[in-house]
């Protein structure tokens, strides 16, 4: 007989501190591990010398090591500390730099984004790398939920004192619960996902000063997800 201690029923919650710090270690540990491995590999290599096929296949498999290493890194900047460094640049030039990044990962999906730009040349005040991972997070949640052949529209546009990006697509079944998106962190319905894209993205924004706005539109059939900012940067505390 189980012990109803330990269902999931009964699981106790977690609190985020002690889940941060726990994804923290891990990703230490497995990626101190796998720094091992490539040493070795690295090592066996140097020993079989130069050429033949067990240099070949020591050189694949350093290859998924570093892969694997680059998905850990990325797992545990989910739960990082965000520090922005506030800098003034172009709308624009965030916008540029953002489709070149989208094409470099997404290649042949990345044709599939219409680009709609309505924001002139006014400049922003905020932390460039936070805001282009938000905005690339975003970009890269349309992609993995597009339904069939279904064109993703990407819009920025300025509303008063704040910049609007949008990326909106139709769906033929509707969606429920898209307010609720991001609020929780290891929730997803995509399969191999870990329901993290848009928790953190919901992270840098309360980091910014703006906010996500994921709605559906039912008369139109659009699933829209708005990332809102202020323009001239996040309020300053005592201002």
């Amino acid at each position: 007989m189980s012990d109803p201690a330990l269902s999931f029923e009964n699981a106790p919650g977690i609190p985020l501190p002690r889940l941060v710090n726990f994804v923290k270690q891990v990703t230490h540990d497995v990626r101190n591990g796998l720094n091992a491995i490539d040493l070795q590999a690295a090592l066996i290599a140097e020993i079989a010398g130069e050429g033949g096929e067990m240099v070949e296949e020591l050189g694949k498999l350093r290859k998924m090591v570093l892969h694997v290493t680059g998905d850990m890194q990325e797992l545990s900047g989910r739960f990082a500390e965000l520090k922005p460094v506030l800098m003034e640049f172009p709308m624009q030039e965030l916008l540029q730099g953002l489709k070149e990044a989208v094409a470099e990962e997404f290649e042949t999906q990345a044709k599939r984004i219409v680009w709609e730009v309505k924001a002139g040349d006014e400049e922003m005040v905020m932390d460039y790398t936070l805001l282009t991972s938000a905005l690339m997070e975003l970009t890269r949640n349309a992609i993995n939920f597009r339904e069939g052949d279904q064109a993703i529209h990407f819009t920025a546009w300025n509303e008063a004192e704040n910049v609007v990006f949008e990326v909106r697509q139709g769906r033929t079944q509707p969606v429920t619960g898209a307010d609720q998106w991001g609020r929780a962190p290891l929730t997803s319905s995509r399969r191999g996902g870990y329901g993290l894209g848009l928790f953190y993205v919901r992270r840098i924004l309360d980091t910014l000063g703006g906010k996500l706005d994921p709605v559906y539109d039912a008369a139109s059939g659009e699933l829209k997800v708005r990332l809102i900012l202020p323009v001239k940067g996040p309020a300053q505390p005592g201002a």
